[in-house]
């Protein structure tokens, strides 16, 4: 037995079993010519946990370099595949309650080169509660993706780098792990290797989307000072050669450690391709120990007897070991050993050999142990029969074959509980027959000595054919063209015949095929039914062809109510055992007949009306339809609106008159003015009382003239004439009182709108003062007896009142601008200015607006500067109120 070294490093032994099921993946892919390329999917699944299994089948989702989906695709669970923990160290044992098993999903996408490129996507959730780097853990999944890269320069033509080794599973606290993490690329491009925070991806709502969302793809949150650098946390050590890809860890915490590790993929020095592995580093206190265990022949895998040759492939189950020492021993040589984990060696001849293997030879933990093995020559049977023959009458003979082998081998038959007979033991069986044509399955065991063999055969019939006809639903309504319905079961060919005398060509091989036949009559229909070769079966249907049914029928149309009268002319085409049936309706007489051909069909009232003819025979029946239209008798009349009517009046005429038809229209105004419109607009310019005369003709159906003559229907008042005068048409705001006198004639009623805060006056001469400057537009509205009304306007301008205050003096002397005063156009009511310097004391003060300030102050000249002034004063405008002005003047000499 090994020599057992037990190492605890801290108090840490595994993380608990509920962990969900993620512990990482990525992917790569191969290009393979033709815009093909194989994508490699690698999962890692905790298989200790209670967490979901993996994806079957996994969605994958493609997508361009700009994140619109391309396609989605299911890829087939592949198996997967439990990973074995190695550790530096070849006496540690690695602890128990771990498991971590890896499948690898394969499949070939056609993807045309993009400009953007591919970004081909996967997402899970979730990682598990025990991780310890990340927010929520329990909450996160992971998104792995592969990127194609665009189409520019050929750059598609590309295959991904792909990481060479796999992390270790554990790792043990406080020991340095270095670790060959690099990638090849068989594009020979050139790689580099970085930390990277990985991705996340679904979530428990949602763990296992389909299809994948579309990119761009959050990353994980790290917890507290955990980073994409220091995944590992403080105190730890993580980093990863940038050209070499050479992994340095040195773990001194304790725990679950997403880790992300990204290859960039550079060529002519462009980044085009990267991939990212996102795994899971285990932190454990390690047990370490050591054993050398062999598999016993019999429990070796492919094992099936002593009877398989010299050559013997070994199972090692020895653990904590990483280095190994065979003897297979062979008498008399020194040669007969190897070093390999698992060695495959071809012994010089038969019979039992005593195989010694050590674990970890030379090194202080070792361990040795010694297996027999025992070897014949190999041994195999083969038997043939005739396969793939007709299930009906079928009997089957076997022959038996030694392929390695003495002659004295010994057979034993199973032919399975559907044949008779169901067992033999002689080398060749005659005669089996077999009661069912599925699952049967013949299996035969070669023996002798304690040698054996077993193969197994399945054999395969043609299923018995049953061909069955079957005819359209009311197939005797089709017409000559009919589709055949064929429900025959247990066959694959057909032969179709349809029956019709002195041709051939009446045949087809289609499975419900479809056949027009010449004429009327009943025709046999022949299938016959094949399910392999000399297999067959026939059936022959009788099936009657009529004539198809086609309906139409003619009519005249369009006639008066008073004078209809309709003629219907029908055209059938159909078998002659057809019967027909007209239906004219409630308003119609006769309402319905059943001759080909009906006259004389009378309407009682206008409208439109439907008529149907049916032809029919047995459960066949069609139906032609149309429509009659029967005028009524024209009506005419018209109107105008009730309103006041002064001259000149347009009078719009509203035309009540009613027709199916096309209406001719004649109107007299009763001035002498006529029109032809079916709605005038005519306009009356002198005063008086009119007849309005209407005339209407119709032109189809019931044709005839009808008059209405409305006698005094328009009374048209006379208008009075507005006009008024202003004594001013000009002014200013301090002159702004106006004198209107009226001008106007036939009027009763005079009203002034003055154009300002809505004032007006009734008076004919009124006066008004107005109180804001600008233009304003009066206007005189007046009525007469009747109502009748006009109106007038006039124009007046008032100027405003206005103070201009200039901004600069020169008092030097030069009788040019010498003084500092403000220009009025008009005279105020009060006036006073005053001027201060810049400290706010008064210099100037006048209440006279013609005064001005020669730039002294108590007869001393100011200095040039700028100076205050402050103007208070009241307009002369109506009412007007206080104003104040400010500003600044600049004094210069």
């Amino acid at each position: 037995m090994c020599k057992n070294l037990i190492l605890f490093l801290l108090v840490f032994w595994s993380i608990p079993a509920q962990a969900s099921h993620i512990v990482g993946g990525e992917i790569y892919y191969d290009y393979l010519g033709n815009n093909s390329y194989r994508f490699y999917i690698a999962i890692y699944r905790d298989c200790a946990s209670t967490g979901a299994s993996y994806d079957s089948p996994l969605p994958l989702s493609v997508f361009t370099g700009s994140g619109i989906r391309v396609s989605n695709h299911d890829v087939s669970f592949p198996g997967s595949t439990v990973l074995p923990i190695i550790f530096n160290n070849p006496c540690i044992t690695a602890p128990t309650g771990i498991c971590t098993e890896r499948a690898i999903y394969t499949v070939v996408l056609n993807l045309p080169p993009s400009v953007s490129g591919y970004v081909i996507a996967y997402q899970r959730c979730c990682r598990g509660p025990n991780v310890t780097n990340l927010v929520n853990p329990d909450d996160t999944g992971l998104t792995i993706k592969a990127i194609i890269p665009p189409g520019a320069q050929n750059q598609y033509i590309n295959n991904s780098a792909r990481f060479i080794n796999y992390p270790p599973l554990v790792i043990c606290n406080n020991e340095n792990l270095n670790f060959n993490h690099s990638a090849t690329d068989a594009d020979g491009d050139s790689l580099s290797y970085e930390l990277v925070t990985p991705h996340s991806g679904a979530n428990p709502g949602s763990p296992a989307p389909n299809p994948i969302p579309n990119p761009p793809y959050a990353n994980v949150t790290w917890a507290g000072s955990f980073n994409q650098a220091i995944p590992l946390g403080p105190g730890s050590t993580t980093t990863i050669n940038p050209t070499t890809g050479q992994l340095f860890v040195d773990a001194n915490n304790l725990g679950l450690y997403v880790v992300g590790i990204r290859v960039n993929e550079w060529r002519n020095g462009v980044l085009i391709s990267y991939v990212t592995r996102d795994f899971l580093f285990r932190v454990v206190n390690c047990i370490v120990q050591l054993s050398a265990v062999v598999s016993e022949q019999e429990d070796t895998p492919g094992f099936i007897s002593y009877c398989q040759g010299l050559s013997f492939t070994f199972d090692n189950q020895s653990f904590g070991a990483t280095s190994y020492y065979w003897d297979f021993g062979v008498n008399g040589i020194t040669t007969d050993n190897s070093t390999a984990f698992e060695p495959t060696y071809v012994f010089p001849q038969t019979g039992t050999y005593q195989i010694m293997l050590v674990a970890n030879p030379g090194w202080p933990c070792t361990d040795t142990t010694y297996i027999d093995l025992t070897l014949e020559n190999p041994f195999n049977v083969d038997f043939t029969f005739i396969d793939s023959t007709c299930f009906i009458d079928n009997t089957l003979d076997f022959q038996a074959q030694i392929i390695n082998g003495p002659p004295t081998t010994q057979f034993n038959w199973n032919f399975g509980p559907n044949a008779n007979p169901a067992n033999a033991t002689s080398q060749n069986v005659s005669n089996v027959a077999f009661s069912s044509s599925q699952n049967n399955v013949v299996t035969l065991i070669g023996t002798y000595n304690v040698c054996a063999d077993t193969i197994s055969k399945t054999v395969f019939f043609y299923d018995k054919p049953d061909p069955i006809v079957d005819f359209q639903t009311n197939h005797e309504c089709v017409g000559y063209t009919q589709t055949f319905i064929n429900n025959s079961t247990g066959s694959t060919i057909y032969s179709w015949d349809f029956g019709v005398p002195g041709i051939t060509t009446d045949v087809s091989t289609s499975v419900s095929p479809t056949y027009t036949f010449p004429a009327e009559g009943t025709y046999p229909i022949t299938l016959i039914a094949t399910s392999g070769p000399n297999c067959s079966d026939t059936s022959v249907q009788n099936i009657t062809i009529y004539e198809p049914l086609n309906v139409s029928f003619t009519h005249n149309d369009s006639l008066c109510v008073t004078t209809n009268s309709f003629d219907f002319v029908g055209t059938v085409t159909g078998p002659s055992i057809t019967n027909y049936s007209w239906n004219f309706g409630t308003h119609a007489n006769p309402t319905n007949a059943t001759s080909l051909n009906v006259s004389n069909v009378v309407f009682d009232n206008s409208g439109t009306f439907p008529v149907t003819l049916t032809a029919s025979f047995l459960n066949c029946s069609e139906t032609a339809n149309s429509e009659v239209f029967i005028f009524s008798v024209p009506t005419v009349g018209f109107t105008i609106s009730n309103e006041l009517k002064c001259v000149p009046y347009p009078a719009q005429f509203i035309n009540l008159s009613h027709y199916e038809g096309e209406l001719l229209y004649f109107w007299e105004f009763g001035d002498g003015g006529v029109s032809n419109a079916e709605n005038p607009l005519y306009v009356y310019t002198q005063e008086g009382t009119y007849s309005v005369q209407l005339t209407i003709i119709s032109t189809i159906g019931c044709i005839d003239t009808f008059t209405l003559l409305q006698q005094d229907l328009i009374t048209v008042h006379p208008r009075p004439v507005s006009d008024f005068s202003i004594d001013k048409t000009q002014t200013d705001i301090c002159d702004s009182k106006i004198q209107f006198t009226d001008l106007s004639q036939g009027a009763n009623k005079v009203s002034y709108f003055f154009d300002e805060f809505g004032s007006g006056s009734s008076d004919r001469t009124p006066t008004y003062t107005y109180f804001s400057d600008g233009m304003h537009y009066p206007s005189q509205i007046v009525f007469n007896e009747f109502g009748c009304s006009d109106t007038s306007f006039r124009q007046i301008a008032i100027e405003p009142f206005i103070v201009y205050v200039p901004n600069a003096f020169t008092p030097d002397g030069n009788e040019r601008n010498n003084e500092f005063y403000p220009k009025l156009g008009l005279i105020p009511i009060e006036w006073n200015m005053k001027i201060y310097n810049r400290w706010g004391q008064l210099l100037y003060e006048s209440t006279d607006f013609e005064e001005r300030w020669d730039g002294t102050y108590q007869g001393i000249r100011c200095k040039d500067d700028i100076y205050s002034y402050v103007i208070r004063y009241v307009s002369c405008a109506p009412f007007a109120d206080p104003e104040i002005l400010t500003g600044h003047v600049t004094l210069l000499r």
